[in-house]
């Protein structure tokens, strides 16, 4: 593989863990976040402790934004769904000619609002934009500076916007993500959208323990069969709207058996295997215990918002993802629609299923 300079926008969970792999692979990296009491102690130590692998050295831990994208082939954007339009904002006048820049995930829609701020910022730099479809990697990090992996997912999709640029994007993203498949656009990668599934229902489902502080384990105890029955019935509704945007999407007891080869006689039986295996994705999965748990503040917004919104532009009713995002509002006592991804912001505003499907492949015009 040649070598690959790649900036992580993003010092939390995800993008640690990113830079513990691809540094693994031989990249150059770099690590950038605002919060400078994320970066402290892996700027001391000047890299990563990954068991078994070895050091990971990291050039440039830094706060300066400039400096860490300065130069990059591949810029990560590891920082949660709701700050992806700020980042596009900020990273507008610093971006170079072939630069590509990957959203970690983009949720649902992620590529869309980004450009969309890119070009409000005055973004004048032809640089590719893309997206993948879910966190590659479950680790755990017993320290600030060191990082044990649990599992390497084996079913990942990265998809460009527009679509018609995938070949280019997937050439230089391709070697950094061995498991991963290029998908045709974003409505395939927006709509395997797990974490929307899996989150904000099972909150909503055991409100209770939730405001009780309960340290539960979110997925094999907070998945009892009738949950599985909620995910059952938002997750149709997600394919069928996936479907009439001309993709489609595996259902979660197939996402499970492709992504991590576990397939229990049911949702909620594989929801414990996920758990209790001793590969587990899922062991390392922490409680919500308040509402403004990412869990809430960003699945509903950015995940099942714009899921609602498009089914609504392709005529394609949600009656039950559009209970669990009111009743998710109600418990957290947040108005999520100042923050939601609407048609307007993803630049769709107007669109039929047929418009939206041409778009997403072309690019706005």
């Amino acid at each position: 593989m040649p070598e690959t300079t790649v900036a992580i926008v993003g010092a939390g969970s995800g993008g640690v863990y990113l830079a513990a792999e691809l540094g693994i692979l031989g990249c150059r990296l770099r690590l950038t976040d605002l919060d400078d009491t994320r970066l402290a102690e892996i700027g001391a130590h000047r890299g990563l402790d990954v068991e078994p692998g070895g050091f990971v050295p990291i050039e440039r831990v830094t706060t300066d934004l400039a400096a860490a994208i300065d130069g990059a082939d591949v810029i990560a954007v590891c920082t949660g769904g709701t700050y992806q339009e700020s980042v596009a904002t900020g990273m507008a006048s610093l971006l170079r000619d072939g630069q590509t820049i990957l959203l970690i995930q983009g949720n649902t829609g992620g590529s869309l609002v980004f450009r969309q701020a890119l070009n409000a910022a005055g973004c004048r730099a032809a640089v590719d934009v893309a997206e993948m479809d879910n966190y590659p990697y479950s680790c755990w990090r017993p320290t600030p500076t060191s990082i044990r992996p649990i599992v390497r997912k084996k079913f990942l999709q990265i998809a460009s916007f527009p679509g018609n640029r995938i070949d280019k994007v997937f050439a230089r993203l391709g070697p950094l993500f061995p498991h991963a498949v290029s998908a045709p656009t974003v409505i395939s990668t927006g709509f395997t959208n797990a974490n929307a599934m899996l989150h904000v229902a099972n909150c909503v489902a055991n409100a209770g323990k939730i405001d009780r502080g309960e340290n539960y384990k979110f997925y094999s105890e907070g998945v009892t069969p009738s949950v599985a029955r909620l995910y059952g019935a938002i997750n149709a509704e997600r394919v069928k709207v996936a479907a009439a945007l001309g993709a489609q999407v595996p259902a979660l007891e197939d996402w499970f058996e492709r992504t991590y080869g576990v397939r229990g006689a049911t949702l909620s039986e594989t929801c414990q295997l996920l758990t209790t295996n001793s590969d587990g994705p899922y062991q390392a999965t922490g409680t919500p215990r308040a509402w403004d748990h990412k869990y809430i503040s960003e699945d509903v917004p950015v995940g099942l918002m714009p899921m609602a919104a498009l089914g609504l532009a392709a005529g394609v009713p949600t009656p039950r993802i559009d209970a669990v995002i009111a009743i998710a509002g109600t418990l957290a006592g947040t108005d999520f629609t100042k923050a939601a991804r609407t048609i307007e912001r993803m630049g769709l505003a107007g669109m039929d299923a047929a418009q939206i499907r041409g778009t997403v492949m072309e690019g706005f015009r």
